[in-house]
């Protein structure tokens, strides 16, 4: 069964976003799949979207697990309408971090049919608050254009320094 979030609206037109769980995989990876394409081209079946299931698959199935997907359930009950994928780590603590905690945010995406309608926000809100009952207090993502202003209406701030990447 899926974990219900604490704090979800209980309005009858409230957004509700849960926690994926087993049988979610295909729904979540075709979520990924499509904000891939977005942000960076078509680039299809690959070796990757194996993985991406098998990953998910034990992740989903594992409620201990340091990643978690929350999902909003498509309102027609064709699959999902949105997703948003969370993990952590455990790193030394600090001044600034004392449970030396570090989440990362990623894969957010709304099936472009069920856009504007408060699904990734819900969906984020939802990880946000599970990073939160983890003692989770210093979360990162990196912004797409897309989502660049729903971040910031949730607290997102740019971070001190150079965000940099090494790809092998």
């Amino acid at each position: 069964m899926s974990e219900q979030i604490p704090g979800d609206p209980t309005g009858d037109d409230a957004v509700k976003a849960r926690r994926a769980g087993p049988g979610d995989e295909p729904e979540v990876a075709r979520l990924r799949g499509l904000m891939s394409a977005a942000l960076f081209g078509p680039d299809g079946e690959g070796p990757w979207t194996a993985e991406t299931l098998a990953r998910l698959t034990r992740w989903l199935a594992d409620p201990d697990a340091t990643t978690a997907v929350f999902v909003v359930d498509a309102p027609d009950g064709r699959g999902l309408a949105a997703c948003v994928i969370g993990t952590f780590e455990e790193r030394l603590p600090s001044p600034r971090n004392p449970t030396g905690t570090a989440g990362y945010v990623y894969g957010v995406s709304t099936e472009p049919r069920w856009q504007r309608r408060g699904y990734s926000r819900a969906a984020m809100t939802a990880l946000l608050e599970w990073f939160d009952l983890r003692g989770v207090v210093r979360v990162d993502l990196h912004a797409s254009e897309y989502g660049e202003q729903l971040y910031r209406d949730l607290g997102f701030t740019e971070a001190r320094g150079a965000a940099l990447t090494l790809r092998h």
